[in-house]
């Protein structure tokens, strides 16, 4: 079974999953996931997890995130973005490039943000999106989440928009940042377009585009990544077939030191046979096992 990393350059329009849904009739595709959602109206880096590939996609989940993110002052929206209803909140002539500048700064390390109303953020199993949508009241509690580092692109005073790079963890809302940039500026604001330029190693430059990859018939998998990137920073421990043949049964094996931690198990040909981490006995014990 064919499994990888795509690195798909989203356009604006599809969901997420819309991509997911387009991808997954590849020919040899039994099952597919992408590695961070974006919003139907962003674009960029979207990585598609195929086959084996989706049982590591909390690894992928893990890799910093960056950002050119299009804020447009002096309005705000009720989505935080361009997909909402925009309404006119303060004149924006009072914004300059040196007020977004000094206001930055604020906004790095880990903060505390409250996640957009109309998000797939879960509450009681069910995404905020659909609760917003019936009308039904939605309690949003902050959240803390790490930005490591931002910076102003460019201002057009004309306009009243700001093109900010932004490199965050796992879990932070460029619209949340957007309105809470027009909060501290007193002006409003909101996200009036979005690119994802990298996740981890996976850059825009290098990202394949969605129709390409849909078109491509048997020759998708010329763009397929090893499925092993997102732990190619773990420590590797070479297993015999004996041994890899002991971790697919589910079986531990010993651990090359009294380190605990998380290791790649590979196989004699230097395959990924599974991922695992070493317990108090000295012990790898497999936590997820792929396919031959």
């Amino acid at each position: 079974m064919t499994s990888g990393i795509l690195n798909v350059n989203k356009p604006a329009g599809p969901s997420s999953f819309a991509v997911v849904r387009t991808l997954r009739r590849l020919p040899g595709v039994l099952k597919a996931g992408h590695g961070g959602t974006l919003d139907p109206a962003a674009e960029g880096v979207l990585p598609i997890l195929v086959n084996g590939a989706t049982r590591i996609a909390d690894f992928v989940h893990e890799w910093p995130k960056t950002y050119v993110a299009t804020v447009t002052f002096g309005f705000t929206s009720d989505t935080g973005d361009r997909e909402g209803t925009i309404v006119a909140a303060t004149d924006p002539e009072a914004i300059n490039r040196e007020r977004i500048e000094a206001a930055l700064p604020k906004f790095t390390g880990r903060i505390e943000q409250v996640p957009p109303l109309y998000s797939a953020l879960k509450q009681g199993g069910e995404a905020l999106y659909r609760k917003a949508r019936r009308g039904e009241a939605v309690e949003r509690r902050a959240r803390v989440v790490e930005i490591f580092s931002i910076r102003l692109l460019d201002y057009d005073s004309v306009a009243g928009t700001a093109r900010i790079e932004v490199n965050s963890g796992r879990g932070m809302y460029v619209r949340s940042l957007a309105q809470d940039l027009g909060a501290a500026l007193g002006s409003g604001a909101y996200l009036s377009a979005l690119v994802r330029t990298a996740i981890g190693p996976l850059t825009e430059a290098d990202a394949v585009p969605m129709a390409t990859l849909a078109e491509a018939g048997e020759g998708w998998t010329r763009w397929l990544l090893p499925m092993d990137l997102p732990l190619r920073r773990w420590p590797a421990v070479a297993l015999d077939a004996a041994g890899a043949a002991a971790v697919r049964r589910g079986l531990a094996v010993p651990a090359p030191d009294t380190t605990g931690g998380r290791y790649r198990l590979l196989g004699p040909d230097g395959e990924l046979v599974a991922w695992g981490e070493a317990d108090a006995t000295r012990r790898i014990q497999p936590r997820a096992v792929f396919s031959v």
